[in-house]
């Protein structure tokens, strides 16, 4: 007869939790020198990470399996417009180019729920698993169920996750080109100066 999991080493997340979905994500970036994330669709919207969060963190794998171009660009072009969020679209922009960001694409891989595993030097150590969704509202008025489990728990969605990540196509050079042509574009003048050209 198999055992039933201990809860201590489990915790159960919803939108009521004390330390919201957003802030859990967060509190593991921080903790981690990797993290790999697989998720249905890129949100670039949603991307509100810090410089903290992001202090010893020298790679960020994130699956996807689902990516539309028009999708991507719209999204971007959304960014650039709001000056508040538009430090996102430059926040990931940098993250491509130094390489700290990759993103794969695998539409026939397929997984559920999403899934995010932290590690350190030692190894996995923290497995967020369920819906990944960063901002207010939810998609629906019903519970958004995610939990959060420790090492051994991480280490097989690791395992599982290179799996996916081996046979997936790498998008990220497609994706940063998107992204830098929607920007050039959008913005009334060029970034690099404070008030336009010259």
């Amino acid at each position: 007869m198999a055992t039933l999991p201990s809860s201590s080493n489990a915790e159960l997340l919803d939108e009521r939790s004390p330390s919201g979905f957003r802030a859990v994500f967060g509190e593991g970036l921080s903790r981690s020198s990797t993290a790999d994330v697989a998720i249905l669709r890129i949100r670039l919207s949603a991307v509100d990470l810090s410089a903290q969060e992001l202090g010893d963190l020298g790679s960020l794998r994130v699956l996807v399996a689902e990516v539309n171009a028009r999708t991507v660009e719209g999204e971007a072009h959304a960014l650039v417009m709001d000056p508040e969020k538009r430090e996102n679209l430059r926040l990931v922009l940098d993250l491509l180019k130094t390489g700290v960001l990759e993103i794969r694409s695998a539409p026939l891989g397929g997984w559920s729920p999403d899934f995010t595993v932290f590690s350190d030097t030692r190894g996995p150590q923290e497995l967020l698993l369920g819906l990944h969704w960063f901002h207010r509202p939810f998609p629906h008025r019903g519970p958004a169920w995610a939990a959060r489990f420790g090492a051994g728990e991480a280490s097989r969605a690791h395992q599982r996750f290179q799996e996916i990540w081996s046979e997936a196509h790498d998008i990220g050079p497609a994706i940063r080109r998107l992204m830098e042509r929607t920007t050039i574009r959008s913005m009334p003048f060029p970034v690099d100066t404070p008030n336009g050209p010259g």
